[in-house]
């Protein structure tokens, strides 16, 4: 699927300058160093998160509602929350009290509602220790600005990636027919809410997870192309200033392993992602080794 070359973020009230998205691509390769294999319980990894000395883990849509954790032992485990479906798990996030399921997936583009499952982090220690399962807080949330219909992959009203920023949830859109990615902004605390589109990003993929580093106030996206352009996976690191994301100063690196990278997370300054099992490769969590140019000029 062909997609414009022109990177343009656009608001609620214009345009910010334009600039070519190959002028936004990195010379640097980054390289993905497999740390562990997901395939026999975690085949679908679709989102990532650290805390409690663990990586944090989702199987998406049509799995049980289990969270998995990883240490960097190797071990793993799994936790079901028992009062949440997986309709189609995509993403994860972190506050200080909570870790946030994403049931955001739409494929087929008919969903009105997504849900946003809360899972306090003194239950998830609680059942470290006494292999509990535990239950969550939801929060339903639709985009008010779209018209749902179904339209199987030829949509822009797919969802895989969220992260939190601040004291709001940004949800970042998998635009499958124009390769673009909307940004919708997401209250916490209420319980149900319709989204309108803060901002419109040209990100040249599709958009499969998203994190924030508040310690150097960098975003980062995930995603792959599609058709033929699915075997060529790209992360952008991204600026936030005043607590938008500005694009203008971006930078797109390729990923040097194929793969269906789904998730993206920073911990302890780099970065570390996972992927589906696919013709490309088998699930796994990776490490990725930064270039001294991405440490030194972003």
């Amino acid at each position: 699927m062909r997609y414009g070359l022109l990177l343009v973020v656009l608001t609620l009230v214009g345009c910010s300058p334009v600039a070519s998205i190959t002028e936004h691509t990195s010379d640097a390769v980054l390289v993905p160093m497999i740390r562990a294999d997901l395939s026999e319980n975690i085949p679908e990894s679709s989102g990532l998160a650290y805390r409690l000395g663990r990586f944090w883990t989702i199987n998406d849509g049509g799995n049980a509602p289990d969270l998995f954790w990883l240490d960097e032992s190797g071990q793993q485990g799994r936790i079901p929350i028992v009062n949440a479906a997986n309709l189609d798990w995509e993403t994860l996030t972190t506050t200080p009290e909570y870790l946030v399921v994403g049931d955001c997936g739409n494929n087929r583009g008919d969903r009105i509602w997504f849900q946003l499952h809360r899972v306090k982090w003194t239950s998830l220690k609680r059942s470290l220790l006494d292999a509990q399962s535990v239950t969550s807080h939801s929060i339903n949330v639709k985009l008010d600005d779209v018209v749902p219909a179904v339209e199987r992959q030829r949509h822009n009203r797919d969802c895989e990636a969220m992260v939190t920023v601040g004291d709001k949830i940004w949800l970042f859109t998998k635009n499958w027919n124009d390769q673009r990615s909307r940004l919708y902004v997401i209250d916490p605390n209420k319980d149900e809410q319709a989204l309108l589109t803060r901002a419109v990003f040209e990100t040249g993929g599709l958009i499969t997870g998203a994190d924030f580093d508040p310690a150097t106030q960098r975003l980062a996206l995930i995603g792959y192309g599609s058709g033929l352009s699915v075997t060529q996976p790209f992360i952008w690191i991204v600026p936030v200033i005043n607590d938008s994301p500005e694009f203008t100063q971006a930078v797109r690196y390729k990923l040097g392993k194929l793969g269906q990278w789904e998730a993206v997370l920073w911990h302890n300054g780099t970065l570390w992602v996972s992927r589906e099992t696919s013709v490309l490769g088998d699930a796994a969590l990776a490490e990725i080794e930064l270039p001294v140019d991405f440490k030194t000029n972003n």
